[in-house]
């Protein structure tokens, strides 16, 4: 990814649920794009454009799409996943290395790479583990799937619902993208319980990192 694509625009800030924009969502100004609220805002001197854009693949790329049209200069993607290794509890930071689109039925175009540069600064100001993000249409919340994912890959990976279409979106755009998400839960039975537990508190830890992140990137 070349240094003059990711110097220009505001930078695209995406969570899928309210809780997972921070307090980005605090102030800014609010205004439509069709019909996704986007919230201008300037964090450290950077201008930015945060949405959320609700769960799911389909929702992440029309959200991604809707901000190349605004010109933006690359995406932060920002939120909760679901841990698949033992030592991901909740609580942990994990910084995407490449995302995977896990139920796509071809294997051409399924998984890409984050931008190395914005996710070494952003793992500089919040340490964390780093890995794959393994992105499926649904929540994984039983034993069989969760040990499926897990054995088809090695090393850290955690689940999540968009990451790897905004990734997409930003491949095919030519926009550099990272992303930080926080562990809820360990992506199986009890799920549910362990994210309606986790997500008040644990939610916003990853977008209010963008306080000190985006400084350094301007």
């Amino acid at each position: 990814m070349s240094d003059t694509i990711a110097s220009a625009g505001p930078f695209g800030v995406i969570a899928a649920l309210p809780k997972e924009l921070g307090s980005l969502a605090e102030g800014g100004v609010a205004r439509s794009i069709g019909r996704l609220e986007v919230i201008a805002t300037e964090v450290g001197g950077a201008p930015v454009l945060a949405t959320i854009s609700g769960v799911g693949k389909v929702c992440a790329a029309r959200a991604a799409s809707l901000l190349v049209a605004e010109g933006v200069r690359g995406f932060l993607v920002v939120g909760t996943c679901g841990g698949l290794v033992r030592g991901l509890v909740p609580g942990a930071l994990v910084h995407c290395t490449t995302a995977f689109q896990t139920d796509l039925a071809v294997r051409e175009g399924r998984e890409v790479e984050a931008y190395a540069p914005w996710r070494e600064t952003w793992k500089s100001v919040r340490p964390g583990a780093e890995g794959w993000f393994l992105t499926a249409d649904r929540p994984v919340i039983t034993p069989w799937r969760r040990l499926r994912l897990r054995r088809a890959f090695q090393g850290i990976c955690v689940a999540d619902m968009e990451t790897a279409a905004v990734a997409a979106v930003a491949r095919l755009g030519a926009l550099p993208w990272a992303a930080l998400r926080i562990v809820t839960d360990m992506a199986g039975p009890l799920t549910a319980r362990r994210f309606r537990e986790n997500y008040p508190t644990l939610a916003p830890l990853p977008a209010d990192s963008l306080m000190d992140l985006l400084p350094r990137l301007v």
